[in-house]
């Protein structure tokens, strides 16, 4: 009897990792997609998510996150990792395909009970000079994590881990994190607020119009503080008085 109740708990986890997908394990590896370059990156890097929040309304995380150090921010080519089961080995692959200039984006596939980031991989990746890490479910060992000075947006803290099984996993694909589609290359903007995830075609663009934005907020608040009303400052004055002109009886 002993021995029955022992094995349930592996038995179990053994039944979660072959069940969720419904189908025969698997692997994909795919390279890396390159689309802008760190240059081009270190030209938008100034651009704050919830300035963007400011006139785009798709692309941003759903779901609650926590960051490691906060006042952080990262920018960077999304490298994508899906982890279907509590099979991280493709986690560690990964390590040795980001540096500087990518963010890690992992898809969890609904789980949050079992940390995939930990002390070692942060350490790898710290090591690899990645802009940062999104983790759609748990991490663990975060003081570690803080301490190495990575950067890291997580949805919960966990004690309980993945281990490597080499069954499956996917790098480089369409992934689905924290309600967000990302497809690798897209460019990701992070910070304590949570994150976008734009098409490498538009994130310059994008970005650009956003410092715009943040560049031109001192001169709002200079003016505010100097006594001029807020809506005054900006269009919601002109707005009101549009409106009741128009509506006027």
């Amino acid at each position: 009897m002993l021995s029955i109740i022992s094995a349930r708990p592996v038995l179990l986890f053994a039944f979660r990792l072959f069940s969720i997908k419904g189908d025969v394990p698997s692997m994909i590896i795919n390279p890396s997609v390159v689309t802008l370059s760190n240059e081009e990156l270190a030209a938008i890097e100034e651009a704050e998510p919830a300035t963007i929040g400011h006139f785009r309304n798709f692309g941003f995380n759903t779901a609650p996150l926590f960051i490691s150090l906060p006042g952080k921010r990262f920018t960077g080519r999304a490298v994508t990792v899906k982890l279907a089961s509590n099979d991280s080995t493709l986690l560690h692959k990964v390590t040795e395909m980001v540096g500087p200039g990518d963010v890690l984006v992992i898809d969890r596939a609904g789980d949050q009970q079992y940390a995939a980031l930990g002390g070692v991989v942060s350490w790898a990746l710290h090591i690899s000079g990645v802009e940062g890490v999104i983790v759609d479910g748990a991490a663990t060992d975060i003081e570690e994590i803080r301490e190495m000075g990575l950067v890291v947006l997580y949805r919960r803290l966990s004690a309980i881990t993945t281990r490597l099984f080499g069954l499956d996993g996917e790098i480089n694909t369409t992934v689905s994190c924290c309600g967000v589609t990302v497809n690798p290359g897209d460019i990701i903007v992070a910070d304590e607020n949570g994150f976008v995830a734009l098409p490498a075609g538009e994130a310059a663009a994008v970005c650009k119009k956003a410092i715009e934005i943040q560049n031109a907020e001192p001169g709002k608040k200079d003016r505010i503080a100097k006594g001029e009303h807020m809506a005054d400052v900006t269009r919601a004055g002109a707005l009101i008085k549009e409106y009741f002109e128009k509506n006027a009886k």
